[in-house]
């Protein structure tokens, strides 16, 4: 098979709460510690796995300077997309003067922005940056806001660093790819359980909410990838198709489970979502017992 020396793994990282829903910044520690001694080639902090919609901006920029501290300022992706051009620059601004020096940024959310809309966000966002990289972070499923790959091509003209592409299948991926051939900007997708398929397109790797809490079977995928090694990747891509299964596609309370498991307790969400039953916690550890 092709070997892909360049395909990187980035893990989508969760953010801890207490008792009482406040974030636990000590208990968020815990958790990124142990993942910051294996070699992921990046963390995307306070992002869709991090509950950032409910995170006011000193709490996410909190969260992201622990990341920060624990993985290094250059594995570390600061988030600070938001459903306005201020208070994007705003968070940008602040993420540089805390040490940022990578940054995410989500499109608006919400409201149906236009393609002149995005323009001037993104050009606002470089602009607060002051060099740091920016990455834009495509989610259309979530945020009412679709880009086609040539209005992204113009979106990366703004200065751009790169794009992670969320919820689209790998066939649209390798569109935005081909958008941006002969930029060297590097396309990311969302996608945990279709890693191969996305470098196979060109794409640079994904970004993997199940990989925070699961890292072994992604990071075994990502070396086979590198390597080459057909057999070792048939093996790798099963054991994290298991891993997305079991997680319910990465489902945030099972993530937040599987920490327990791991011996990191994890808190509740604060997103409006079930918390997951002692059913399914029991059905959990037995499916991801050799994975972690």
């Amino acid at each position: 098979m092709t070997a892909y020396p360049a395909s990187n793994l980035i893990s989508a990282l969760p953010t801890l709460f207490d008792a009482h829903g406040a974030v636990d910044l000590g208990a968020t520690r815990a958790a990124y510690t142990p993942l910051a001694e294996t070699d992921l080639d990046g963390v995307f902090v306070a992002g869709t796995t991090g509950e950032f919609t409910t995170l006011d901006d000193e709490e996410r920029l909190a969260v992201c300077a622990v990341a920060a501290d624990v993985f290094g300022p250059e594995r570390t992706y600061w988030h600070v997309g938001a459903a306005s051009a201020y208070q994007a620059a705003r968070l940008t601004a602040s993420a540089v003067d805390r040490g940022a020096r990578r940054l995410a940024v989500l499109t608006p959310y919400y409201f149906p922005a236009t393609g002149s809309a995005l323009l001037g966000y993104y050009q606002a966002v470089v602009a607060a940056a002051a060099g740091v990289p920016v990455y834009g972070y495509l989610f259309a499923a979530r945020t009412t806001v679709p880009v086609s790959p040539d209005l992204l091509a113009r979106l990366a003209a703004t200065g751009l660093a790169g794009v992670k592409v969320s919820g689209e299948p790998t066939a649209t991926v390798g569109a935005h790819v081909a958008a941006l051939a002969g930029t060297g900007l590097p396309v990311y997708s969302g996608a945990d359980a279709e890693f191969a398929e996305v470098v196979a397109v060109g794409g640079a790797g994904v970004v993997s909410g199940v990989s925070s809490v699961l890292p072994k079977p992604f990071l075994e995928v990502r070396d086979a990838l590198r390597a080459g090694d057909a057999d070792a990747l048939a093996v790798a891509r099963e054991r994290a198709r298991r891993a997305v299964d079991a997680t319910r596609q990465g489902n945030l309370a099972h993530l937040k489970a599987v920490l327990d498991l791991r011996g990191v307790p994890a808190g509740g969400l604060r997103a409006p979502l079930d918390p997951i039953s002692p059913e399914d916690r029991h059905a959990l550890a037995a499916d991801v017992a050799d994975l972690i």
